[in-house]
């Protein structure tokens, strides 16, 4: 099967692609990385010291997303030549060259429209590191621990049009939340139980040509960035976004099978 793997340049689509490897080394992959997630917004001072603990792990020594591309036997395909847009006919003629019988995105920072969509005969589907369709939009863990939810989880589902995180579910996976844990461990220990429900729905699509799929329980709730108060709350509760203590944990994540 031809599939189109729609990425972002981060930490968890990074160990996310470290575990796609070996789930998907029967398909034939090309790979697309967005730059950022949202528009171009200054964030609050913790949220800029959470993306540079993350660069600073891509650098310490970790395969580039490019040498993980050549792995699995592709290159890795960027839109900064569209002005960082992947509904743009140039973006789109892109994705189209691979002739792709299927999207996944994972952690993409782009919106998808109707051009990119109906490009695959199976559609787009997309992993969300929330379950839904309570916790529908970015940083879904971060909520789940300003709720004190018991567990947090992901979710696979359909992308059928431009609205975020609204598809027909095709699987969730759940864990327990640490709350003695930061944000960062909480959230990457989700990915390896999430790619494989990638990989379980990728062989069900080869062996049916089709999605068994529910719809949400709702709207649920969509969240953005969380604001200075919304970052005042989680520190109040001793809460952390990222711990350096953590990394030789987060290390071995890349190591789980």
């Amino acid at each position: 099967m031809n599939i189109a793997l729609l990425v972002n340049r981060d930490l968890a689509s990074h160990l996310a692609l470290s575990h796609l490897i070996q789930i998907l080394e029967r398909q034939n992959i090309s790979i697309f990385i967005s730059e950022k997630v949202g528009a171009d917004k200054r964030r609050p001072e913790p949220l800029i010291e959470l993306a540079n603990f993350e660069n600073n792990l891509l650098n310490d020594g970790r395969p580039t997303f490019c040498a993980l591309a050549q792995s699995m036997g592709c290159t890795l395909e960027n839109f900064i030549d569209c002005d960082n847009q992947v509904n743009t006919p140039q973006a789109v003629a892109k994705i189209a060259a691979t002739e792709p019988d299927l999207i996944i995105s994972v952690r993409f920072g782009l919106i998808l429209q109707d051009h990119v969509i109906n490009l695959p005969k199976h559609g787009v589907i997309n992993l969300h590191s929330g379950l839904l369709p309570d916790y529908r939009g970015v940083m879904a863990s971060f909520r789940a621990m300003l709720n004190e939810d018991s567990l947090i989880g992901s979710t696979l589902h359909r992308i059928s049009d431009c609205t975020i995180d609204s598809g027909a579910i095709i699987a969730k996976a759940s864990i327990p939340l640490n709350m003695s844990r930061s944000y960062t461990l909480n959230v990457l220990k989700l990915y390896r139980d999430g790619c494989l429900e990638i990989g379980a729905a990728v062989d069900e699509l080869v062996r049916t040509g089709q999605l068994t799929t529910t719809l949400p329980n709702g709207e649920g709730c969509y969240y953005g960035f969380p604001d200075k108060a919304d970052l005042h709350k989680f520190f109040a509760q001793n809460l952390r976004l990222f711990d350096s203590a953590e990394i030789p944990l987060i290390n071995k994540l890349y190591t789980q099978t």
